[in-house]
Formats: structure tokens, sequence, C-alpha cells
């Protein structure tokens, strides 16, 4: 057998031996291929040691990581970060998303940033900047950061940049007298990308008065819509804000991703059931709350779940009539006829909003309850002195608070000494207080007031007994905690003497 035969033969026994295994690996690498792996980092910039605070950035990042988390993303999240963290953030991301071309990159940045020369940076919340020439060494420069990113040669990256607020740099007005406000356009845009600014270049975006920015509270729902493409989960989401500002908030979007990609799941293919005719349309399906969605047609019986504010766009389905059904958690259902045309758009609207459950009673004070019910009962001792009446005396008192943060006592002392070069004393003292009650903490507040009443006292002397009627006014302050107890001083006079009284007692709160 001459030895180009031999060759051929060994070449024909490897494939067959070994082609089983190539071709196995080769259909796991297109699985893999199939399915991208997707990495985020998501910075929120708020609280700045030399700069006013932002309240809503750390908030925009926890939501945004936590809706991207949801759809299978990565997520490196940095809140309040100095300049070298977020650089390292960057490359880090940089380092992953190169691993391989089908990837996904998502970069979401909430807190202050400006323009200076048409150039963008994200300021660090330690940034000490004191002029315009120290943004290149002290900020993170957006077009370094996207360099990086398309350094990283992978399938798309997303930029998102809520950080088109006021300057926040008094030098910025410098200049001409106006200042530089938002972010300004892009010289350079990677390929593969797409940019979007919470507002139009050159103008300031909206802080919020919620939990997140006007932008991200607008995003939030549209990025975790089932079945949408990235680019339209953008053009919802501006349209969302413009609707939401009367339009005086614009999101910019510059698109150079000319792919089509799901940052989350695919629209469900059940829904294309059955062999496609040429008379086909669509339809979109939107509901306010969560529920399950079935449809029923000639050739379609499928369901799937729906998220709050969620919707589905089925792209392709043949023409005609179906039943939509939505079943909601609280077992309410909606049922709908929608009719698809050849070549239209049908949309679906499902309003339906269960019964707000009851609240809770808010927990007040009960210093705070209405007068009806603020009846509080005191018991308890003093020592003191009563215009030469007895050190020991017995106080009880019955308190009613007919409005917020005020209320009236009426009480009575009473006083017994005896024994004492045989004299006896009684003494008697009932007494009003009209009182402001300020609370410091939920456990502890101070009061203060001030009344009056009739001393009546009965001295018993060897020589017989002697009473005095004295009218007397006094003031009153003290503390009332929590758990019941109360701490209270009196000064009282009879516009001739005066004297001391410490009190301490419980307070039952009915």
């Amino acid at each position: 057998m001459k030895k180009s035969n031999v060759q051929c033969l060994i070449v024909l026994l490897a494939l067959i031996l070994f082609s089983p295994d190539i071709f196995a690996q080769q259909a796991s690498n297109s699985q893999t291929e199939s399915t991208p792996s997707k990495f985020a980092l998501v910075i929120g910039n708020g609280g700045y040691s030399n700069l006013n605070h932002l309240t809503n950035p750390p908030n925009d990042a926890y939501d945004v990581a936590a809706a991207l988390e949801s759809l299978g993303f990565t997520v490196d999240k940095l809140i309040d970060g100095s300049l070298d963290q977020m650089d390292n953030a960057v490359i880090r991301l940089k380092n992953r998303l190169s691993v391989s071309k089908n990837t996904y990159g998502f970069f979401f940045y909430a807190g202050h940033g400006v323009q200076s020369g048409g150039e963008n940076y994200l300021i660090p919340v330690d940034a000490n900047i004191p002029g315009e020439s120290f943004l290149r060494n002290r900020a993170l420069s957006v077009q370094s950061m996207l360099d990086e990113l398309n350094n990283a040669g992978n399938s798309l990256n997303v930029v998102v940049l809520d950080a088109c607020r006021d300057n926040p740099f008094s030098w910025s007005w410098s200049r001409s007298g106006s200042g530089s406000r938002g972010l300004a356009v892009l010289d350079y845009q990677p390929a593969d990308s797409i940019i979007v600014y919470a507002t139009s270049a050159g103008r300031t975006a909206s802080d919020g008065l919620g939990r997140n920015g006007l932008f991200t509270s607008q995003l939030l729902p549209n990025l975790t819509a089932p079945g949408l493409e990235v680019a339209e989960v953008f053009k919802r989401t501006g349209a969302d804000v413009a609707d939401a500002s009367k339009r005086q908030q614009i999101p910019a979007v510059y698109n150079q991703f000319f792919g089509t990609a799901y940052l989350g799941s695919r629209p469900p293919s059940v829904y294309e059931a059955g062999e496609a005719t040429v008379a086909t349309g669509s339809l979109r399906i939107a509901t306010v709350t969560a529920g399950t969605i079935q449809i029923i047609g000639e050739d379609v019986n499928q369901s799937a779940g729906l998220p709050a504010w969620g919707s589905i766009p089925i792209d392709k389905i043949n023409a005609g009539t179906y039943r939509v059904v939505m079943t909601y958690g609280d077992g309410k259902t909606e049922e709908k006829t929608v009719e698809v045309g050849r070549e239209e758009t049908a949309t679906l609207d499902f309003n339906y909003r269960p019964a707000p459950l009851p609240s809770p009673a808010p927990v007040r004070s009960k210093r705070e309850i209405a007068p009806e019910a603020a009846r509080l009962n005191t018991i308890g001792a003093a020592i003191g002195s009563s215009f030469s009446a007895p050190w020991f005396i017995g106080t009880i008192e019955g308190t009613y608070a007919p409005w917020r943060f005020s209320f009236f006592d009426l009480g009575v002392d009473g006083g017994l000494i005896s024994g004492e070069k045989d004299v006896t004393h009684y003494s008697l003292y009932p007494f009003a207080h009209y009182a402001f009650f300020w609370p410091f903490t939920g456990s502890i507040g101070w009061y203060a007031g001030a009344g009056g009443g009739l001393m009546m006292a009965s001295y018993t002397f060897p020589e017989g007994t002697v009473t005095r009627n004295i009218w007397a006014a006094d003031a009153a302050t003290g503390f009332i905690f929590g758990f019941g107890l109360t701490v209270s001083y009196s000064l009282r006079t009879d516009f001739s003497t005066a004297n001391n009284k410490f009190a301490v007692g419980y307070c039952n709160f009915a």
C-alpha cells in the first residue's frame, strides 16, 4: 500500500472515531453562544462630602441593580464610590465582557455629572475639584469609560447616565455668565452600543420627589417588562419620561447597535403556535395588576405570567379574533375580545386594580389620641411643704387631654402630720392645671403648665383647732416616660410665702 493511501486511511479513521465528540462539542458551543452572558456595573453617588447631597441616586442604584439581577445579569453595585473605586469597577466590567463576544454589558450611573470642553465627567463622592482643570484627574471621564467597554469587543453595551443634574460647581458659571448645564453630546460613540441620557444634551434632569429620580422611575417598569427588545425598552422609557414631565424632560438615546437583543426574556414563542399565514398582524397586551394572561384563538391556547405594569408584545400572530382572559391573584378575572387585522397592531389594556387592603391604624402616642380616649389617671407620692403643712403629701390626679400636646389636670393633694409637739395637721388642696406637652422621642416627653387651687388646712393644738382656707397658684414642670413613670416639680405660692413639691407617680393611659 502506498504511503499516501495509508495517510488517507489514518485521517479517515480519525474522523470516524472522533467526529461524534467534535460534533457534540460544536453543538454545545453553538448552544452556549445562543445564550449571551450578561454583566452590569451600577453606581449610585449621593453622599457627596464637598457638594450638595443627592437623595435618590443610591435608591436608583439599588433598584436598577435588583431589576438587572432579575433579568439574569451578574451585577457589580457601587454606592457612594470614590474615583479609585469607580475606575477599578469599570476595569472589572471590561474584563468580564472580554471573555466572550456573545456578552451583554450594562453600565448605569446616577449622581452628579458635568461637562467641560465638550467632554462628560462623572463625579466621585469624595471629589475635591476647585476648578475646571482638575476634572481630568479627579473625575471619571465618560469617554474613557466608553473606550474601555469598546475594547472588550463584546456584542452589546448599554450605558445609562442619570447624571444630567445642574452643575454643582460654582466655577462653572464663570465663563460668559452662563455655565455648563447637563451633559454634552458624545464626540465618539463606540460600535454596538446604546448610550442613554436621562435628558437631552445640555439640559438638566429632575432628581424626583419620590424614592427614585424621574428618569429611573420610568425606566424600571420598562426594563423588567417581559419580551421587550432593548431598543424598545428605551423608546418606551423616553416616551414615559416625556409624558410624566409634561415634555419638560426628554431623554436622549444614541443608538449604534443594529442587531436584535433582549436584556431579559424573549417574546414567548408559544403565541406563534400554528403555521403563520400571509395574513398576520401583531398584538400588544398590557396590564396594571400582575396576573396570568391566556390567549385563545383558532390556533392558539397559551398562557403566560405578566407582572404589574407589564406588557407582552406578540410580533407575529395570524389575523383573526382572539379571546383574552386575565386572571389576577385575588381570583378576579377579566375577559376581552380583540380583532387582529392583517399587517395591523392591535392593543389590549387590562386596567383592573384590586381594592386596597385596609391600612393599619397609625401607631401614635396616647398623648395624641382623640379627646374621648385621652384620659390619664395618676397616683403618686410627693415630698414637699404646703404652707407650713405636712412634709408628706399623697396625690391623686385625673387628667383629660382635649387637644394634642395639651391637657388639664384636676387633682387633690392631701397631707397628714401628727405627734410633733402635740400638733396634728390635716390639709387638702384641690387644684387644676392646664399644661402643654412636648414629646422628645417615642418614649419620653416634657411638660409644663400652670394653675391653682384652694388649700384647706386644719391645725389641732392642745388649746383647740384652727382651720385655714388659702387660695394658691402654682407652676409645674416634669417628664412623662413611655412606660408610665412621671416625675414632676411644682412651685406654689399663696402670694405671701412659697413652697416646693417634688412628686413621682405612675401614669396609666386609658
